[in-house]
Order: C-alpha cells, then structure tokens, then sequence
C-alpha cells in the first residue's frame, strides 16, 4: 500500500521536520500550497493521507476543504497548528479530520501516530468485500463516438478505454444526467463536489478543460462538452 503523504502548507520548519520524519519512516509526500491545488491534486492520487498547515489558511478555508475531500481521501487527515484552541478543535473534528496537533509536538510521538492511523485505515480498507458488478444495456449510455458504462465506471471513445480519474467520472456523469441542460459553475460543483468551496470557477474549468482532452477530437473546438459563455456548461448530444 502506498506510504505517499500529501501535505498542503508552506512553513519550511514544518517542511523540513516532515521531511525529515518521513525519511525514518520511509515515507514521502507532495506538497501543494494552496487548498484549490490540493483538490486538484486528489483526482490524480490517492495519497496514504493528508497532512494540512493550519498556518497557510484560514480556518474556514480549511473547514471548506476538509468537508470536501473528506468522502475521497481514504488515510488520515491532520491538521497543524500554532494556535490550538477549543474553537478550533471542534470544527475540525466536525469537519471529520483525524489529529489536530499543535506546536510544539514531539517528532517520535507524531511519527507513531500517524502510524497507527495510516495502518488503520489500510486494515480496514483491506477487511472491506469486493463484489464484482456487471453493467446492464441501460447503463451503458452513448455520446457520440463515447460510449459511458456508470455501472462499472469505465468510458471508452471509438471502442478506446479513456482512463478518468473518479471526479472527471463523477463530473462526466452529471453532465449526462442533465444533457442538454446549461449548468452554471456553482450548479456543477454543488452538483458533483457537494460543497460549496473557494475558487470553484477554477475547479471546474480545469475538470471540464481535462474531460476535453481525453474525449474531444480537437479539446480547442469541442462538440460535445461546451462553453455557454456568461451561463457556464452544456453536454451536446
């Protein structure tokens, strides 16, 4: 199982302690600055876990986020912070993050800690049965030349796999749901992210401008996946 962390901050003291941490622990993570880049980062890996620098958001930013990306990430999520308060740990804890650890901490002391969380986690994704499912014709919905199984979450384009990542799949889906419809920007991340977040014009261009790539012939004069320029997005049959 994968022993890769994605941390979200930007302090190089605590940059560096983790750097030096996970090389004991034979661990290593990527780092983004930004929490917009973070939930960009999810759709492309899923890291062991997640660790977030209080210091470099604010708290209702990172309350936001973590109620965001908290159904995708399946490891840890802890949170560091100069300021510990009562407040604070609450809302976090709501927010369903996991540790909530305040400067200054003990290096040995986190190192086990976040042991026994990742080691939990992997125990009880590996206790979880696997059933095969089968798609039926109905769920197997055709766009042109793609062609989406819902069932088993594949696409394919001219009889080609297209590899998506779940929130692409996710976003993808939606469209079809309201094909033909013109969707605004918050109607699709209330849609497909379930929050309301910062940035989400962003978000979703770089989702949309992705699902482009891998299924329009030419991404700069799309068929089916188009801009309504001032209103947002619309799936063309």
């Amino acid at each position: 199982m994968s022993n890769r962390f994605l941390l979200m901050g930007q302090d190089a003291d605590l940059i560096n302690r983790l750097e030096r941490l996970s090389k004991q622990a034979s661990w290593s993570f990527d780092r983004v600055t930004t929490p917009t880049g973070l939930v960009v980062e999810l759709e492309h890996e899923q890291p062991a876990g997640v660790w977030w620098d209080l210091g470099a958001a604010t708290l209702d930013t990172a309350i936001a986020t973590m109620t965001l990306i908290r159904p995708q990430v399946q490891g840890p999520i802890t949170i560091f912070t100069t300021k510990m308060t009562d407040r604070i740990q609450r809302k976090l804890y709501q927010a369903r993050v996991d540790d909530v650890i305040a400067f200054p901490f003990d290096d040995r002391v986190l190192r086990a800690l976040i042991a026994q969380r990742t080691w939990l986690y992997q125990h009880m994704q590996a206790q979880m049965p696997k059933a095969p499912a089968k798609a039926t014709a109905a769920q197997v919905i055709t766009i042109g030349s793609w062609q989406v199984d819902q069932q088993n979450y594949q696409v394919k384009k001219a009889g080609s796999l297209v590899e998506l990542t779940p929130k692409e799949f996710q976003l993808l889906s939606y469209l079809i749901a309201h094909r033909n419809q013109v969707l605004s920007r918050d109607q699709l991340v209330n849609g497909v992210w379930g929050y309301d977040i910062l940035n989400t014009s962003r978000i979703v261009d770089i989702h949309i401008s992705h699902l482009r790539d891998k299924l329009e012939d030419d991404p700069h004069y799309p068929v089916h996946l188009l801009t309504i320029r001032g209103f947002g997005y619309k799936l063309a049959e």
